[in-house]
């Protein structure tokens, strides 16, 4: 493909913002964590909530996409290893049927992030691609049937949309894509390729979104999510006005770590913490309208 406009990719828990009213509590969190233990960051993987918001996206580690909510509770998807394999496919990792491109059209359908890959042409060219991520299948499924019920696609008959789709300049010949793709249509559809988008009924315009949503892979990948549920500092130890401990809850467990480690933690986006460095120390910090640590102390 030439143009960046598409690319086949042939991708209850309980809430944690339990907040501690009675700091009492700590007297039993103490008897379920030494306040010598230390432990290394660590992350849980549990069941994934229903009701959950991403507000955020980003391409992770290898060929995988992380999600985050307002909370930092993050969902990772990755594709699978396996030879071969289809699943944990780019449109579903992304939640992007379509698998469209990063741009305005997307950011106005709700585009969370974005993930960026680097492929080469049918002429061996390296090219930069950048795919939307979308918060959920829904939100990328709506934003593709926005994009073909736009004007410039109504117009296009089924044998010239998949050249307008991959992105085929206008002076160019057919792509090995376009081509493809063009072939898939007319045998799985079985429409008059002559006809254009905007004689379709709404059933035959739906039946062309589900095959278009078939080439481009929409092949999930279950047992390559990872929810990993941010942890909170549930309790202090301090010394001279100074934190030197927290007890954090990583859900449904409860330890004690030092102050050096629950930095590391908050650094790595896995503790709820805002870490602010100045010239004479790096310390935690509540987010905004979080209870204060003084009054965590146990």
């Amino acid at each position: 493909m030439n143009v960046p406009t598409v690319a086949p990719d042939k991708n209850n828990i309980n809430n944690l913002e339990s907040t501690i009213k009675d700091i009492s509590t700590c007297e039993n969190n103490e008897m379920q964590a030494s306040d010598h233990q230390s432990v290394k960051p660590t992350s849980r993987t549990t069941d994934i909530p229903t009701n959950i918001k991403w507000i955020k996206a980003e391409k992770g580690e290898g060929l995988s996409t992380i999600y985050y909510d307002k909370e930092g509770n993050k969902l990772i998807r990755r594709k699978d290893p396996t030879p071969n394999s289809l699943k944990g496919s780019k449109a579903w990792r992304h939640n992007n049927p379509g698998n469209l491109v990063s741009g305005p059209h997307t950011t106005r359908h709700g585009a969370i992030g974005s993930a960026t890959y680097i492929t080469k042409n049918e002429q061996g060219t390296e090219q930069k691609f950048i795919f939307a991520i979308f918060p959920s299948y829904e939100a990328g499924h709506e934003a593709m049937i926005a994009l073909l019920k736009e004007p410039r696609y109504l117009k296009l008959t089924l044998e010239a949309l998949p050249r307008k789709y991959t992105g085929v300049e206008d002076s160019k010949p057919d792509t090995k894509e376009a081509i493809a793709y063009r072939d898939f249509l007319k045998k799985s559809a079985k429409f008059d390729m002559t006809r254009t988008l905007q004689s379709l009924t709404e059933d035959e315009f739906n039946t062309l979104i589900k095959k278009m949503e078939n080439y481009e892979g929409w092949h999930p990948w279950p047992e390559g999510e990872e929810y990993i549920p941010i942890q909170k500092i549930i309790g202090v130890k301090m010394n001279n006005h100074r934190v030197t401990s927290y007890l954090v809850l990583a859900h449904p467990e409860k330890r004690w770590v030092t102050r050096t480690e629950a930095i590391s933690l908050a650094e790595n986006r896995l503790l709820r913490a805002v870490v602010v460095h100045n010239k004479n120390q790096t310390y935690l910090r509540p987010f905004p309208h979080e209870t204060p640590y003084r009054d965590l102390v146990c």
